[in-house]
């Protein structure tokens, strides 16, 4: 054998992790009947599922089976919703099981299940979408039934324990086909009425019954609701799919209303220890006040008030006169130092101004002298440079009888510039002629 050798366990992990990653292996109904059954202390069950060919073992823990509607026995044919597993310390393929229901209900259970699945994956289960439940409100809109025994007890249930709030009634069919388009259409319609919170509510009954509530479009319309919505349908082990979309779900049409409402015995109890509380708090208060305000009508200060100012008003005199007299020093010696900077000033102005007066003169004469040189060279300039443009002058040229011809503003220089028919203008010395090109000659 060329290959290596490998645990038991390692083989057998292996497999088990092959079964469990696999989508088609998941989430899978079976149907079969129960053998073996046993339910252990600890509240898990342990049996085999089996037909005319074959058996395979199962386990159902007690978080999943408290769900169950009936207690198994050998015998039952039952529809499980299973996954494929390995129990790693003996080998053996097995089957934990999710959910169960009696066999003769197969085809409506596999809808339930599929659609559960379906809309939990799109995250319309998810806590995070849930509203929270207002714990006081006053305006209750109530979908269910026509005279039924649930609105009977969501009524008096509110009238025992919430009589402040105003219930507004829904009337609905709660089972049949036209059923989920009717409480669909009275969900929408309690939605836009600015209730606080609203109850779907319903009896019990089969998962026939009950079908309306595993309606699509009606978990829809619950996922979609601006309303905070509590649902009450059927017993304890009835779920359906508006009780996991709504925000919040009750075991029976009596637990909803409870969910929704406070104790008004609690709330008035509530009230009047907040208001024995408040009291005590503002009669502490006002004590302090009391006490501080004696405190202040006590001390020196309010028994004889003159105290407060008489001893400021002395010292403020007493800087007054400091003052005055400091001023009075300050305005002698500012004085005296301002006479004798005039008489300084007076004398150095009188040889300062006769100075600068010769300096000023002298400067004077030179720059005179200097502007005469300056103008009469710019003279000299000017003249030679109007005598050299006289001599370069076009004007001179054209006295000689030469012409200059322009198209377009621009001195033709060559015949290849002009075309037959152009227009030039011929500028003379005196005046100048507009004439048309008739024939061109561009030899020399």
């Amino acid at each position: 054998m060329s290959r290596s050798a490998v645990p038991v366990s390692s083989l057998v992990k292996y497999l088990k992790g092959k079964l469990e990653n696999d989508s088609l292996l998941q989430k899978v109904l079976v149907e079969g009947e129960i053998s073996n059954f046993s339910s252990y202390r600890s509240g898990h069950w342990y049996f085999s599922l089996k037909d005319a060919q074959a058996q395979i073992r199962c386990v159902m823990f007690a978080s999943a089976n408290r769900r169950v509607e009936f207690m198994p026995r050998d015998g039952d044919k039952v529809l499980v919703l299973t996954d494929v597993s390995v129990y790693e310390a003996r080998g053996d393929i097995q089957l934990i099981v999710s959910a169960m229901k009696p066999a003769g209900i197969g085809d409506l259970y596999l809808q339930y299940e599929q659609l559960k699945k379906r809309l939990e994956e799109a995250g319309y289960f998810d806590e995070s979408h849930k509203k929270p439940i207002p714990s006081y409100p006053f305006s209750i809109a109530l979908v269910t039934g026509r005279n039924t025994a649930a609105r009977m007890d969501v009524l008096t249930t509110l009238a025992r324990r919430w009589p402040a709030a105003e219930i507004t009634e829904y009337p609905v069919l709660v089972q049949g086909t036209e059923s989920a388009a009717q409480i669909r259409a009275a969900l929408k319609k309690a939605d836009d009425m600015d209730h606080d919170v609203i109850l779907l509510v319903r009896g019990g009954g089969s998962i026939e019954d009950l079908w309306s509530f595993n309606d699509e479009e009606l978990a829809k319309v619950i996922y979609n609701l601006d309303t905070p919505i509590i649902t009450g349908v059927g017993h304890e082990t009835d779920f359906t799919i508006a009780d996991f979309v709504s925000d919040l779900r009750a075991p029976t049409p009596t637990g909803a209303a409870e969910r929704c409402s406070p104790d008004i015995r609690v709330v008035i109890n509530q009230l009047d220890d907040s208001a024995s509380r408040l009291e005590r708090a503002m009669n502490d208060t006002l004590l302090a006040y009391r006490q501080e305000l004696e405190g202040y009508m006590n001390s020196p200060v309010f028994r004889n008030p003159h105290r407060l100012y008489s001893e400021k008003a002395i010292r403020l005199e007493n800087l007054t006169m400091s003052l005055d007299h400091g001023i009075e020093a300050v305005l002698r010696d500012t004085r005296a130092r301002i006479e004798a900077s005039r008489n300084s000033l007076s004398t150095c102005a009188g040889n300062t101004v006769a100075q600068y007066r010769a300096e000023i003169q002298d400067n004077r004469n030179v720059l005179l002298a200097d502007m005469k040189a300056r103008l009469e060279k710019s003279r000299n300039g000017f003249a030679k440079t109007a005598a050299l443009l006289d001599a370069y002058s076009p004007l001179k040229v054209l006295a000689r009888g030469y012409s200059v011809a322009l198209k377009d503003g621009k001195a033709v220089t060559s015949a290849s510039q002009t075309v037959p028919g152009d227009e030039l203008n011929i500028m003379l010395s005196e005046g100048s002629l507009a004439v048309e090109v008739k024939q061109v000659k561009e030899e020399g």
